[in-house]
């Protein structure tokens, strides 16, 4: 149960409200002017320079981070469709796992942990993603990663419950004028 009330659905919030139609879409209305451009400018990370499976793996660790269950299962089965392996995936849910074999991956949580726990990352992690990642790819992870953490806090002190199921993020590209980088 959310802290108040979704808003009365009138045909403009009707409009916004299925160009992604979810729970955090519908308690967003409430805001005024802010849920098409921010649903447009978290969907712009689709089509960011990050791979989709960097993109998915950094928000499902936001995710495990803040405790945003809602994050975490609408963006399941994105990190599985990009080519997370579930074994992956439930390592990356678990706050306590660091190593993960891959030296840009571990560096990539590294600095995604740092960043959410300290609300920016210490230089240390930085220095590391760098090693793996170019600037343009850094600054991308940086500001996805604040986006999610945004996002949980909305999440969480709204009170949203999850949907019945994940969001249709094809439909999303489309609605929104994105579109998926699936590499």
């Amino acid at each position: 149960m959310t802290v108040f009330p979704y808003p009365e659905l009138d045909s403009e919030k009707t409009a916004q409200y299925q160009a992604f139609p979810i729970n955090l879409t519908r308690m967003m209305l409430h805001t005024k002017g802010l849920t098409v451009p921010y649903l447009w400018f978290a969907g712009s990370f689709r089509t960011a320079t990050i791979s989709a499976q960097v993109r998915e793996q950094v928000i499902v660790r936001v995710g495990a981070l803040t405790a945003c269950e809602y994050e975490v299962f609408q963006h399941r089965p994105e990190v599985l469709r990009t080519g997370t392996s579930e074994e992956l995936l439930k390592d990356l849910l678990d706050p306590r796992h660091q190593e993960f074999g891959d030296a840009s991956l571990t560096a990539l949580i590294a600095y995604v942990d740092s960043l959410v726990k300290n609300i920016g990352a210490g230089q240390s992690e930085l220095d590391e993603l760098r090693k793996h990642f170019p600037d343009d790819e850094v600054a991308e992870i940086t500001l996805l990663a604040g986006t999610y953490v945004l996002c949980a806090a909305f999440i969480k002190s709204l009170q949203i419950p999850l949907d019945d199921s994940p969001g249709d993020w094809s439909a999303a590209d489309a609605n929104l004028g994105g579109g998926s980088s699936d590499d």
